[in-house]
């Protein structure tokens, strides 16, 4: 019975999120991954236990929609690519971690871009106020420093409290950046902050939980801090081209929010002209024929496909950082992972 729940885990993490290759290549592995899968589904619905109160409401609420779970899958690959394969109890709950901090980052994400849908669900901030949304995203990250310093790796304790940083500093300069068109160099900042350093984190995590070397773990923060940036390169395409229901999130959401897009970027350093239709979108305008005509003018810009260009660029530049790793089903499981990411459908 517990296979078998392992099984769905490791469907809707593959299959559902259009990653078939990934599932195909993690079915290769075993049923031990499918139990690691369970578990952490398992421990993350269970993080509160039974608490009414409406901050672990709000953490029940995220959880329970689902999601990806592509971080914690990366750390486990990561400590399944050196030996032993079977990964130690401690790499489970440090991939638990990798989504626990993902977890509280949409919470507050979403007060602070006051979004009202996630995961094609109301957002929680949405049920249970801005407040319980705020409490439950600390409340997560007081859980993952719980962890990572009961794991007794000191330098994940060290890299976990660097990561965050990171993500405050990057979540900082965004709200700077909020309403302005931006330039290149701000917004990698933001996106390796925000996205890749938890990408990095996991990967570091799984490997240093074995005792991976120096050298490997460098690789596989290499790894992550590029499938991080084609992730996000992606989420901005995502926004412009799809119809809601798919992405999870409305069309130009995040350019309604005030955040710059790295197509939008690009558009305007060729199409100057397009300024004030991008300002009237940002400032809250949601007029179907400006929007329409807005995305045509960029997609004849170029900057749709010299954004793919580029997603394929850091996807082929993390790849070559797994050639510091041994050969192991593992590592192409990763591998397949950054391709089936870079090309997925939401």
């Amino acid at each position: 019975m517990q296979n078998a729940t392992a099984r769905d885990t490791l469907l809707r993490v593959g299959d559902r999120h259009r990653l078939p290759r990934v599932a195909e290549v993690l079915r290769s592995a075993g049923d031990g991954l499918y139990v690691d899968l369970a578990d952490i589904e398992r421990d993350l619905q269970a993080l509160t236990g039974d608490d009414p109160t409406v901050t672990a409401r709000s953490i029940r609420h995220l959880m329970s929609a689902g999601g990806k779970r592509i971080r914690p899958v990366f750390c486990l690959l990561a400590a399944r690519a050196f030996p032993p394969t079977r990964p130690p109890a401690i790499a489970r709950r440090l991939a638990c971690v990798a989504e626990v901090v993902h977890g509280a980052t949409l919470l507050h994400d979403d007060v602070i871009d006051l979004g009202e849908t996630r995961r094609n669900r109301p957002t929680a901030r949405l049920l249970f106020g801005n407040n319980a949304s705020i409490l439950g995203g600390d409340l997560l990250l007081v859980e993952a420093l719980e962890t990572v310093e009961a794991s007794g790796i000191p330098e994940l304790r060290r890299s976990l409290i660097e990561m965050l940083r990171r993500l405050v500093t990057a979540e900082a300069l965004q709200l700077e950046s909020r309403g302005r068109p931006g330039d290149r160099d701000s917004y990698y900042a933001v996106v390796d902050g925000k996205t890749s350093s938890l990408f990095q984190w996991a990967l570091e995590a799984g490997a240093r939980s074995v005792g991976a070397g120096e050298r490997q773990v460098e690789a596989l923060r290499a790894f992550g801090r590029e499938v991080g940036r084609a992730f996000q390169l992606l989420d901005d395409l995502l926004d412009l081209g799809r119809e809601p229901e798919v992405v999870g999130k409305g069309v130009l959401q995040d350019l309604a929010s005030g955040t710059p897009t790295w197509p939008l970027l690009l558009a305007l350093e060729g199409r100057p002209d397009l300024a004030s239709r991008l300002a009237a979108v940002g400032s809250g305008a949601r007029d179907p024929e400006l929007i329409a005509h807005l995305l045509v003018a960029v997609a004849d810009s170029g900057a749709v496909a010299r954004t793919r260009a580029q997603i394929e660029e850091h996807t082929s530049s993390g790849l070559a950082h797994l050639d510091a790793l041994s050969p192991s089903p593992s590592r192409d499981a990763m591998a397949d992972a950054a391709r089936t990411l870079a090309r997925r459908a939401r």
